[in-house]
């Protein structure tokens, strides 16, 4: 008898949600809340406590984890940043000469010989920066393509 009245109020309790909330977080809360006091009412929650105790491990893993989400959110942006610099527009000969401090009429030698000179005194690892080694970078590519 208990299970009857139980599963009829479960019924009722069931469709006045659906028509009463309209935000789908809203109906899946008291849905799940509607289920826990139906296994309550039968006797049949034993497993809901298991599962309670079955995740403390799994949430102290959780909290450990979530301390390094800064460092992943900043390596993410890193590589979109990265990402994005690849779809910049393309310098003009002229510019990447400029940068380079030759003719654009250049030969072969003369790009790679400007190009090593400006990298000697911009280089990142000797005090440079990373932009203006790329901009080197991206002239001399710009130079040498046919």
């Amino acid at each position: 008898m208990v299970y009857a009245i139980s599963t009829i109020i479960i019924i009722l309790s069931i469709v006045y949600i659906l028509k009463k909330f309209k935000k789908n977080s809203q109906r899946l809360f008291f849905l799940l809340s509607i289920v826990v006091i139906f296994l309550v009412l039968t006797g049949r929650a034993h497993w809901i406590s298991a599962i309670v105790v079955a995740l403390i491990p799994v949430v102290k893993k959780l909290f450990l984890i979530l301390r390094y989400l800064p460092i992943l959110q900043r390596f993410n942006s890193f590589y979109r940043q990265k990402k994005n610099s690849n779809f910049k527009q393309s310098m003009s000969k002229e510019e990447a000469a400029n940068i380079l401090n030759i003719d654009v009429s250049a030969s072969e030698n003369e790009i790679i010989l400007a190009h090593k000179k400006a990298m000697q005194k911009n280089h990142p690892d000797k005090g440079g920066s990373k932009e203006i080694a790329s901009k080197i970078n991206s002239a001399k590519k710009t130079l040498l393509e046919k």
